[in-house]
């Protein structure tokens, strides 16, 4: 049933395609641009300088990623098609100007004013999604793990970009608000409570099936659910009555949270059928070890309550797991739009090439290489404050950004002249 749905009831293509494409555009970009900021890794990890960059990359490359995928997989997960197609659109282009707007305006001084217009795009675009989600749920049936983990994660999405909208228009007009604690807000909503919450939940889809895993106990990821929600509701209380206590056990509880969902995709993988560790498997391996780094180093950050460690915190989480996470399912997720739309039409009828075949592996073998290397040098340099490193580091992470961009484009125009052939002698024999 949910197979037939995924691909009756999904939006057309290249909705998805649009978010896909717009997403791998922006992280190319924010790729480039990383390498200049080797000055930063001395500045406060709350500058305007970092911050442009993170919106830049969070919006423009994770969110703009995320939404595409939601899309698509939303229709899997509540057996029901996503309420309006033309939603989606609207708040692609909204969002697409926002993004621009808004991280040029907080990065180059002399125009921090575009910055609520920004904003407003952005907020706007993001409740439409929001919105776009919600009223899907109201004919929802079926209950699983994923659906809660989405809609869950939606409601913190809500107030993050609340938040967030609050802080921009703080900036032009001067409410007088406590800047750090709101942008703690921000930021534990956001990226816990949605973007990390998300990835648990369509994790629980596109792992086993990707790995083609099956027979597995799903009790480490319920209990991850309830742990994460805790926990995240502990430490954003610990915001507005600073209580240590409660939010070291705020960070305790997410942190047991992401422990037991990492041990849930620890069964998946290794109960999968394909043992073989191809790109995908690599860039899975990858983005676990980062996170598992990205607990550690907060930790740390608190108890010693060290800018560096915050630096590199950020670092790890957003260009270690959230890079491997999201360009490893990349390559499997996009090949299979591709080839559900262009050849299950022609089963039977052409040969049919496999998804592996829709990739370049070698190319994608490479990427991963050379990203994991950039990684592992600027997260040193971070640390050594060696900013000259850094530059390297960021430079060959730029450059993986290349090939994934061609083994995107790759598998966009996969097979098209085969089709265009098959389809004019179509034509000329019915003739």
């Amino acid at each position: 049933m949910a197979k037939q749905l995924a691909t009756e009831m999904a939006p057309p293509f290249v909705l998805v395609a649009h978010y896909f494409i717009a997403g791998a555009v922006f992280y190319t970009i924010t790729s480039f641009l990383l390498p200049f900021y080797a000055g930063e890794l001395n500045s406060f990890f709350l500058s305007p300088a970092i911050a442009s960059l993170m919106h830049l990359y969070l919006l423009g490359f994770m969110m703009m990623t995320i939404f595409g995928a939601m899309y698509q997989l939303v229709p899997v997960v509540l057996e029901i098609p996503v309420f309006s197609k033309d939603f989606a659109y609207i708040q692609f282009y909204l969002f697409v100007a926002g993004i621009i707007m808004f991280s040029f305006a907080l990065g180059v001084p002399g125009y921090i004013k575009m910055l609520s217009y920004g904003a407003m795009m952005m907020y706007i675009s993001m409740l439409i999604f929001i919105a776009n989600i919600f009223l899907t749920y109201r004919r929802i049936e079926l209950w699983s793990i994923t659906a809660k983990f989405i809609l869950v994660s939606n409601i913190f999405l809500l107030i993050g970009v609340s938040i967030g909208f609050y802080m921009a228009l703080d900036l032009i007009y001067g409410f007088g608000i406590d800047l750090v604690h709101m942008v703690t807000l921000h930021i534990s909503a956001t990226i816990v409570g949605y973007i990390l919450m998300t990835i648990m939940g369509i994790g629980m889809i596109l792992l086993p099936m990707f790995s083609l895993s099956h027979g597995f106990s799903e009790k480490s990821i319920n209990v991850a659910f309830y742990t994460i929600i805790a926990g995240l509701v502990l430490f954003i209380s610990s915001i507005f009555i600073d209580v240590k206590i409660v939010k070291y056990a705020g960070v305790a509880l997410i942190s047991l949270s992401v422990v037991l969902a990492l041990y849930q995709m620890w069964l998946i993988f290794v109960g999968r059928i394909r043992k073989q560790n191809d790109f995908w498997a690599k860039n899975m391996i990858a983005s676990f070890f980062s996170l598992i780094l990205s607990i550690v180093i907060l930790v740390l950050a608190i108890l010693q309550n060290s800018q560096k460690m915050y630096i590199l915190f950020g670092f790890m989480l957003f260009f270690g797991f959230f890079v491997f996470m999201i360009v490893g399912h990349i390559y499997k997720i996009l090949p299979f739009l591709v080839w559900y739309q262009r050849y299950s039409p022609l089963v039977g009828k052409i040969k049919i090439p496999m998804l592996n075949d829709m990739v370049k592996e070698k190319v994608a073998d490479i990427q991963f290489w050379i990203t994991l290397v950039g990684v592992i040098l600027c997260s040193g340099a971070i640390l050594a404050k060696a900013e000259v490193v850094f530059e390297v580091g960021a430079l060959l992470m730029a450059i993986a950004t290349l090939l994934v961009i061609y083994n995107i484009y790759y598998t966009l125009v996969y097979g098209l002249d085969e089709l265009r052939k098959y389809e004019q002698e179509k034509k000329d024999g019915s003739n």
